[in-house]
């Protein structure tokens, strides 16, 4: 007798094969996932190690295609700047992925510095106090948070 196949999210045996290596529900589970990380990327510009993780239980061909929208959305948008791209670049670096394999042009090779963690973290640069993600200058300290940001004179 064959053996059965499990499912590697909840170890249930699988009856219908078309989800495999995934029962059916764990793979309606993971889609659900896969679509709320694309929609974190694009919306909060940021990927969690534990996004990661989860993106990691996909095929490479589903994250080059994540890759792909994701780039061409920033792009589109004008949103194609620093903070886009060091998401753009973690994607990259995680799954090894190559533009030139999926047809784009290099991005630029932007790290996420202390000051970027720092803001992530709703953290003031300078002074490191709790600040609300909007401010344009820390409350605080007057560190210009937003450098977009002119001040009237």
């Amino acid at each position: 007798m064959a053996e059965l196949e499990k499912c590697e999210e909840c170890g249930k045996i699988i009856k219908d094969t078309e989800h495999a290596p995934y029962c059916k529900d764990c793979d309606k589970k993971l889609d659900k996932q896969f679509d709320t990380i694309e929609d974190n990327i694009l919306i909060f510009k940021e990927l969690l190690n534990s996004e990661i993780d989860t993106l990691k239980k996909f095929e490479t061909e589903d994250i080059e295609d994540l890759f792909k929208r994701v780039y061409k959305k920033f792009k589109d948008d004008g949103k194609l700047n620093n903070e886009s791209l060091i998401v753009l670049n973690k994607l990259k670096n995680s799954f090894k992925l190559s533009e030139s394999k999926m047809g784009l042009s290099p991005i630029p090779v932007i790290k996420e510095t202390k000051e970027d963690k720092l803001i992530k973290n709703n953290q003031c640069p300078d002074c490191e106090k709790k600040i609300q993600r909007d401010f344009n200058l820390c409350p605080y300290c007057g560190y210009r948070l937003n450098k977009d940001f002119k001040q009237k004179s």
